[in-house]
């Protein structure tokens, strides 16, 4: 029975608050044929390049294909004013991005290292917290590697430049060294002299080894522009995994860019030999690529261009060699001529002119460049539209957007993709998809799962975190001979958006073996984390690899510390029923999980629901380190149950059936709890201990369900 026990003086109260795995909310914007909003941001400047003020909603048009669309939403953000971050973070569409894109490739080492000095200020001291910023490295045997995804968190963000992805930098193999070697061996001769066909032995030696030459250089040359079109490929791959971040995304490019000889052709003092070549009717000397460009190069580069815009990036391209003289590997070029000064500004000049963005060239403090862009991009407008008639998934959409103001100058994406099926989806686009899906909530979560997370009280540091992840069979395929293949993730993000411990587990699990008489109710995982004390909002993601459906949840949780002279009491956790669940250990191998009864692990009911009148079990762990441990002592259990509404009800029987103490302060209690009859919906049951003169109290969400 339940029986009332009064406050005893001086007893001391410790309150835990659970949080279930609630949904979260809705994103205010979705992308593909079911495209119900469109956030656009949208740049203005005046003449002298100051962002424009006062604009409306009504100052704007703006077209989607051609056909007027309806502004339906409208907010100007400064990032220069006091903005409510958590205002900014709703809106995820509103929010700046950075990636930080080093080119390990094109860029020498004392190049890079003035980029990630540069960078790692910026992420230290100049980026709000509301800003997103990303790492990620192109080289041409890995192509574009994200090192860390969008996020807050500026120690992962520092640590990624710092190391850009490998131990050491020293490890980095240019391979442009090759093409310095053969070099070397460029013995190009500007042919025989006119009117002379007469050729001595020595000059016979002469046009062979010139010959020999030749076909040396064109293989370095095709081996350059190898290189070049890796590069223009690897752009492309990173605009399309783009697509799948919402807003308008800044990337600043540090290399020393490429030599755009085999774009446009022979310059300076190779054109003038060609040319007498020519003259000279030594056709034979003359390479028409290298005359006249690779146009199937131009159109690679310039379809990558083209893509990135598409996808809301903006290139700045960030020339790393400063002032200094260009003695790196990566400007070395097969043409061997050095009259040309810093050929690979031309090109990262038509990779950010394309795009919309800036070179920013001559300056060995490559902080100024970066404060630039950071100025550029601290106030705009966000247009929130309706978009036309879907065409199809991964169709694009032309925007236009014009302002009724006279003389400003608009920056904005030239359009919008619908959203591409999972099974067509490249690598990048699912990481890029995922990682914005946990650090924002923006994008589609159609695939539904139970969370719950509780604080263990230890004497250590950190502190320990019990998770469990139920997700229903209804949310899956389950069919036997058919494995299922589940991505969980899992990270505990402290107040100042860092990430203090996570987990990310594959699971595989094949119904017809493991629920051979079809009787389980899906799959279950438990595992533990490790934080110190504090306030911390666990983001979950539960993904399913080959429907590409996903799931996330965000919980709040408060982790207290340990106090050898305080108790603790663990929320109300209903026990479910062994076998329920196919169930998988998550843990890592020094974590202990912490969901023990007698020894033996039980399995926490994520989504505590319950049936009026159905028998259930509770767990109540309590931690006293202070009690002895008396097990004579006097013991009362009391509760109370309320309803959305604030009113009290009946919450049933309630007994005891077990009682556990260790030495260590640890007491368990099994209850047995009955619901009382009530109405279906979601209430609070609040649970009291009384035992040797302490008195600890904490509650819990149920869900009371249809009979």
């Amino acid at each position: 029975m339940v029986r009332k026990m009064p406050v005893l003086a001086g007893a001391l109260v410790s309150l835990a608050i659970p949080v279930l795995g609630q949904q979260a909310p809705p994103p205010p914007l979705t992308f593909g044929s079911e495209v119900s909003l469109v956030l656009l941001p949208v740049f203005a400047y005046d003449g002298a390049g100051r962002a424009a003020r006062g604009l409306r909603a009504e100052d704007f048009e703006v077209t989607d294909e051609g056909k007027p669309v309806e502004i339906v939403s409208f907010e100007l953000v400064d990032t220069t004013e006091a903005t409510p971050v958590d205002d900014l973070r709703l809106a995820s569409a509103a929010r700046r991005r950075f990636l930080f894109l080093f080119d390990k490739s094109f860029t020498e080492i004392a190049g890079l290292q003035r980029a990630q000095r540069a960078a790692q200020e910026v992420v230290r001291t100049r980026l709000r917290e509301s800003d997103l910023a990303a790492v990620a490295t192109f080289d041409i045997n890995r192509g574009v590697r994200v090192v860390a995804n969008f996020t807050e968190d500026r120690a992962l963000l520092y640590h990624a430049i710092e190391t850009l992805g490998v131990a050491s930098l020293s490890q980095i193999r240019d391979p442009l060294g090759l093409a310095l070697d053969l070099q070397a061996t460029d013995l190009v001769r500007s042919g025989a002299r006119e009117g002379t066909e007469q050729q001595t032995p020595q000059a016979l030696l002469d046009s062979v080894t010139a010959l020999i030459a030749r076909q040396m250089k064109a293989a370095d040359r095709m081996q350059y522009r190898g290189h070049i079109e890796t590069l223009a490929g690897a752009l492309g791959d990173l605009a399309r995994g783009l697509r799948q971040v919402e807003g308008r995304k800044q990337v600043l490019y540090f290399s020393a860019g490429f030599d755009s000889q085999l774009l446009v052709g022979d310059q300076g003092a190779e054109r003038e030999a060609t040319s007498q070549a020519v003259t000279s009717g030594a056709l034979w000397e003359v390479d028409g690529l290298a005359r006249y460009g690779d146009s199937q190069l131009r159109e690679d580069l310039s379809r990558a261009t083209r893509e990135l815009e598409a996808a809301d990036a903006v290139v700045h391209t960030i020339d790393v060699t400063g002032l200094a003289a260009r003695t790196e590997l990566g400007s070395l070029r097969p043409s061997g001529d050095r009259l040309r000064e810093n050929p690979g500004r031309e090109s990262l000049n038509l990779i950010a002119a394309d795009t919309g963005g800036r070179l920013f060239k001559d300056n060995n403090d490559l902080g100024a460049a970066l404060e630039s862009v950071l100025d550029m991009t601290s106030r705009y407008y966000v247009l929130g539209i309706q978009p036309a008639a879907a065409k199809g998934p991964g169709a694009f959409h032309r925007l236009k957007v014009r302002v009724a103001r006279k003389g400003l100058r608009l920056s904005h994406r030239p359009g919008y993709h619908e959203k591409v099926p999972a099974r067509q989806q490249t690598a990048l686009q699912r990481q890029f998809e995922a990682a914005q899906l946990l650090m924002t909530g923006a994008g589609d979560a159609d695939l539904r799962f139970a969370s719950l997370c509780v604080p263990f009280p230890d004497r250590g540091e950190r502190q320990t975190v019990g998770l469990v992840v139920q997700v229903p069979r209804g949310s899956l395929r389950w069919q036997p001979g058919t494995p299922e293949a589940l991505e969980l993730y899992g990270y505990a993000v402290d107040e100042r958006g860092r990430v203090v411990d996570h987990l990310a587990r594959l699971a595989r699990v094949d119904p017809g073996q493991a629920d051979p008489q079809n009787q389980r109710s899906g799959v279950a995982f438990y595992a533990a984390l490790r934080v110190p004390p504090g306030r911390y909002t666990l983001r979950m993601m539960v993904h399913e690899r080959e429907s590409g459906r996903s799931g996330f949840q965000f919980l709040e949780l408060a982790v207290p510390e340990w106090d050898a002279q305080s108790g603790f009491l663990l929320p109300p956790l209903v026990m479910d029923d062994p076998g329920r669940w196919v169930t998988l250990e998550l843990g890592r191998a020094d974590d202990a999980y912490p969901f023990v009864v007698d020894g033996q692990p039980f399995m926490p009911r994520a989504l505590p629901e319950v049936r009026s009148g159905a028998p259930e079990r509770i767990a109540l762990l309590a931690f006293e380190p202070r009690l002895a441990g008396d097990p004579a002592a006097d013991l009362e259990i009391w509760s109370s149950l309320v309803d959305a509404e604030g009113q009290r009800t009946s919450p049933g029987a309630i007994r005891i059936e077990r009682v556990r103490r260790d030495t260590q302060g640890r007491r368990t209690y099994v209850l047995g709890y009955t619901p009382a009859a009530a109405a279906p919906g979601d209430y609070t049951l609040r649970i009291g201990v009384g035992e040797a003169s302490s008195i600890l109290e904490s509650f819990a969400r149920l869900r009371f369900a249809q009979p």
